[in-house]
């Protein structure tokens, strides 16, 4: 083999791993961001699960009352949270965790500015709390999807309100 085509080939060689590191370096970026972005799915009864972006709001009790969510319990603030959400995306029980924090929150109350968005309301023990919160997207995962079914049986008897009959509405199409 002449120095020439030696010169060549060992060039060719240079270029050709560089070209595999980048592809390599490139592929491992692709895979990371395509994992931060990833949507809600359902299984076969149209629960979600897995992780999906949500915009979140707080809320809190006014005064010194103690707040009940919507079927009449206590409000929960501690290890696991209360939140309020459109049940006919996230349905009554649904538990969930927003990604990179330590709090649990359970889906046990409605509102009518909830209604046909992907947005989900979480319960602050205090003003303080809920104005720090304020209005972020984050990721959640969910942990334990809620039921269909119990959102429905709870709401039925209320549908006389507009919002509330629009929930019953698409739940009924997906029990």
């Amino acid at each position: 083999m002449d120095p020439f085509c030696g010169r060549i080939k060992r060039t060719v060689d240079g270029f050709t791993q560089l070209f595999l590191l980048w592809l390599l370096l490139f592929s491992g970026l692709c895979v990371q961001n395509m994992s931060q972005g990833a949507q809600t799915t359902t299984n076969a009864t149209s629960e979600p699960q897995g992780q999906c972006k949500v915009r979140t709001t707080a809320y809190t009790c006014s005064g010194h009352r103690t707040g009940k969510n919507a079927n009449g319990s206590q409000l929960k603030a501690g290890d696991l949270n209360s939140a309020a959400a459109d049940w006919s995306r996230f349905p009554l029980g649904t538990k969930f965790s927003i990604c990179g924090r330590s709090q649990t929150y359970v889906v046990d109350d409605y509102g009518p500015a909830l209604v046909g968005t992907n947005t989900i309301d979480l319960y602050m023990p205090s003003p303080r709390e809920m104005h720090h919160w304020g209005v972020r997207k984050v990721t959640i995962y969910i942990i334990e999807p809620g039921s269909y079914e119990r959102s429905l049986a709870l709401l039925k008897p209320r549908k006389h309100v507009p919002y509330v009959r629009r929930m019953v509405k698409v739940l009924q199409r997906k029990v």
